[in-house]
């Protein structure tokens, strides 16, 4: 039977420890959400000499920071060079790719400089071309992007792609040398901790059930206390809701799905990824996988499956995508199967800034691994008052989603019409 479960949990760090003290009555800075956003915000914060207090209405980490499937990389634009030019001018369009450069440096060297024990693993991952049409798509924007930002990258012929992947379904793809993965867990854990020794005050299981601005700052209702701050910042992100509207208002929560298999025979393994690989391919709609950290067994993900169902049902339509593309695991039990939100913005791009009287970093558009530590740096450096705060993204305005009550029923049926489109285009492929 396919436990109801998130894969990451089991094979991750223990429950960080939060604090045992009682809320304040007064704070520097508020944080909403201890997810990577709330969580590396508040570190820097902390660091820089304001008092902060962090509050998460679940457990630390409880949203798509431990339900993501840790990969890794610069996170472009959805929109790619040719339609950030059209939109923004080229000029424009290079400084936004190159932020998702910079989010990417940013995060390594800050891992490797604060010893984050996240299994990040930087091997590359490969893209599969579901079609010759999008081969020759993903060669022109990686060389367009290879000469903007200098992102690397290896053309992969269908003929050779074995090398990479052991499957023949796709015509050839290409590999984001500069890509790779972490355990989602490990990180949210270790962010915790470091947090916490930076004197941030963690609390897990308090929901702020309204924030009420005045002249001299906010005041955050926890259960039956209040607690003023001078400054908010909300980092809830897709699990934002209507206690935290200025980011509820501003992005739309689109349900997503992973699986983990049971352990994968080590021949078996070395066979459908034998560089170690992280995987995605082409395609409107589409599937994401990479083997866990220890090489054990496989994690696949995507919007498989309806809105809220079963972990069976999940694991059942996730089945159907994984053995297009790997026969070989027809015979292979998925032991888990989990879901989570992802936020999206009505422009394909994330955001930080200031809006509603409140601080917000988010709308990742599900790339927000990398991002989410960059953002918070950039964002809790803007509240310092420091130096190098400033991002591509800043005069982007954080517009508020159009008919935001009917938001989850036009993407569920958007999401439907491009799996219709991608199962006409693969029809036609022959």
């Amino acid at each position: 039977m396919v436990g109801n479960a998130v894969y990451w949990n089991e094979a991750g760090a223990p429950e960080p420890e939060t604090s045992r003290a009682d809320l304040p009555r007064e704070i520097d800075v508020a944080v909403v959400g201890a997810g990577y956003t709330g969580l590396a915000t508040a570190l820097h914060l902390a660091r820089g000499g304001r008092s902060v207090a962090l509050f998460e209405a679940g457990q630390i980490g409880h949203g798509c920071s431990s339900r993501n499937g840790g990969m890794v990389g610069p996170s472009f634009h959805k929109l790619g060079m040719t339609g950030l030019t059209a939109k923004y001018g080229e000029t424009r369009a290079y400084a936004i790719m190159q932020e998702g450069m910079n989010a990417l440096d940013h995060f390594e060297a800050f891992v490797a400089d604060e010893k984050l024990d996240c299994d990040l693993q930087m091997r590359g991952r490969f893209r599969g071309a579901r079609t010759v049409a999008d081969y020759d798509a993903m060669a022109r924007e990686c060389e367009r992007l290879n000469s903007a930002v200098g992102l690397p990258f290896e053309m992969i012929a269908a003929d050779d792609q074995r090398t990479e992947i052991g499957s023949d379904f796709y015509r050839g793809g290409v590999v984001y040398l500069r890509d790779g993965g972490i355990q989602p867990r490990k990180l949210a854990v270790a962010l915790a901790a470091k947090a916490r020794e930076a004197g941030v005050l963690l609390f897990s299981e308090t929901p702020v059930t309204g924030i009420r601005r005045d002249g001299r700052g906010s005041e955050l209702r926890c259960g039956g206390s209040t607690v003023r701050a001078r400054d908010v910042v909300v980092a809830t992100n897709a699990y934002a809701d209507r206690r935290t509207d200025a980011m509820h208002s501003r992005v739309v929560q689109i349900e997503t799905g992973a699986v983990a298999t049971e352990e994968i025979p080590a021949a078996l393994m070395a066979e459908l990824s034998p560089k170690g690989r992280m995987f995605g391919e082409s395609g409107r709609i589409f599937m994401w996988y990479r083997p866990t950290s220890d090489g054990r067994r496989f994690i696949f993900g995507g919007r498989m499956g309806r809105r809220g169902c079963s972990a069976e049902e999940r694991a059942a339509a996730t089945k159907k995508a994984i053995v297009r593309v790997f026969p070989q695991l027809a015979e292979i039990a998925i032991s888990h199967a989990w879901s989570g939100e992802v936020a999206y913005t009505p422009d394909h791009a994330p955001h930080l800034g200031f809006e509603d009287g409140v601080w917000l970093a988010g709308g990742y558009c599900g790339s927000g691994v990398t991002r989410s530590l960059y953002f918070g740096t950039k964002l809790a450096r803007r509240i310092l008052g420091a130096a190098d705060s400033g991002t591509a993204f800043d005069d982007l305005p954080f517009e508020k989603v159009p008919f935001k009550p009917f938001s989850r029923l036009v993407a569920d049926l958007m999401t439907r019409w491009w799996a219709w489109q991608d199962m006409r285009d693969l029809r036609r492929r022959g």
